[in-house]
C-alpha cells in the first residue's frame, strides 16, 4: 500500500511555485492508478517525490506501515533497491551492458545467484517481446525497444511498488497493449500499488482509477469521458 498524506511541494522562484498543497492519495496493495494531467502541472515531480528522488516540504509518505519521507540516502537508496520498480521517460539502460545484463542488474544488487538472474532475466525479455535479443547492445535497439527493455528491468525482482511515467510513450497501440498487460499484470499478481502517469487516454483507462492533477489538487475523473 502507498499512502500520501497532506503531501507539499513548492518550486524556487520569484514568487515560489505552489505544485501541490496539502495532496493526499491513498493506493492499495494490488491497485494500479492513473495520473493525468496538463504538461508542467507536476505530475512527474509527485513520482519523483514519492521514490525519493526530490524533496518534500510537509506532509508524509507511508509505504505499507513504514513511513519513507524521513529515511536518509542510504536507507531510501536500500528500499528503492529490493521495493520499488521505476519506468521513467529517460530509459537509463547501461550502454556497457547487453540487454540480459541490464535486466539481470536489479537482481544482482539483490544478491541473486547468477544462475537465477539471468533465467528471470530471460523470461522478463521474452515477456516483453525481446527473448531472441538478449545478448544485443543497448545502441542497437530502437526508441519503443528500450523503453520495453526498461519495462522488463523495472518488474524482474518482483517490487512492491510500480513508479512508471509515459510507459508506452514510445509504443505502438499494439506493443503499447502488451506492455501495458504485464505492467498491469504484475502490479495485481503481486500484490504491488503502482502510480502510472501518462497522456494516453487508452492506457489512463486500463487503471483501476484515473487521477487528474491539477493546480488545486488532484481529482478522481475515473469513468468520465
Amino acid at each position: 500500500m502507498l499512502e500520501l498524506r497532506q503531501l507539499c511541494k513548492t518550486l524556487p522562484g520569484t514568487p515560489p511555485r505552489v505544485l501541490f498543497d496539502c495532496l493526499s492519495l491513498r493506493v492499495e496493495a494490488g491497485e494500479c492508478v492513473a495520473i493525468v494531467g496538463e504538461s508542467g502541472v507536476g505530475k512527474s515531480t509527485l513520482l519523483n517525490c514519492i521514490a525519493g528522488l526530490e524533496p518534500i516540504d510537509g506532509g508524509e509518505i507511508l509505504v505499507g506501515p513504514s513511513r519513507i519521507d524521513r529515511l536518509d540516502d542510504d536507507a531510501m537508496a536500500r528500499l528503492r533497491r529490493s521495493h520499488f520498480g521505476f519506468v521513467f521517460q529517460a530509459f537509463h539502460i547501461l550502454p556497457h551492458l547487453d540487454l540480459l545484463q541490464n535486466v539481470a542488474l536489479p537482481l544482482w544488487l539483490l544478491g541473486e545467484s547468477e544462475a537465477a538472474a539471468v533465467e528471470r532475466a530471460r523470461a522478463m525479455l521474452a515477456r516483453v517481446g525481446l527473448g531472441g535479443r538478449a545478448g544485443d547492445p543497448p545502441q542497437q535497439l530502437s526508441g519503443g525497444e528500450l523503453q520495453r527493455v526498461a519495462i522488463a528491468r523495472a518488474l524482474v525482482h518482483r517490487p512492491h511498488l510500480v513508479l512508471a511515467d509515459e510507459p508506452t510513450g514510445n509504443l505502438d497501440p499494439g506493443r503499447a497493449a502488451d506492455v501495458l498487460d504485464l505492467l498491469l499484470g504484475q502490479i495485481r499478481d503481486s500484490r504491488a500499488a503502482g502510480v502510472l502517469v501518462t497522456h494516453s487516454r487508452a492506457a489512463a483507462a486500463r487503471a483501476d482509477r484515473v487521477l487528474e492533477l491539477r493546480a488545486d489538487g488532484i481529482h478522481d475523473i475515473t469513468g468520465r469521458a
